[in-house]
């Protein structure tokens, strides 16, 4: 009676997955162009704000002497 009621539930919890996965293979062949073109969009936007970055720490001036920040202990 515990295989019975044990093999049940597995079923009912497994029903939805596989529910899920079944849907989304049909319904998702469209959204592999959309995925790539977000997944090209987002590399531009990375590619842009990291050459923003570099560009902004070339503006920065270098310091003339290193700063020590012990200088007044020793």
């Amino acid at each position: 009676m515990r295989i019975l009621a044990a093999v049940l539930t597995l079923t009912l919890l497994a029903n939805p997955v596989y529910a899920q996965n079944a849907g989304g293979r049909e319904a998702g062949k469209g959204r592999i162009s959309q995925d790539s073109e977000q997944r090209r969009a987002d590399q531009q936007k990375r590619k842009a704000a990291e050459d923003a970055y570099k560009a902004g720490l070339k503006m920065i001036p270098d310091g003339k002497e290193k700063y020590d920040p012990w200088k007044n202990t020793r």
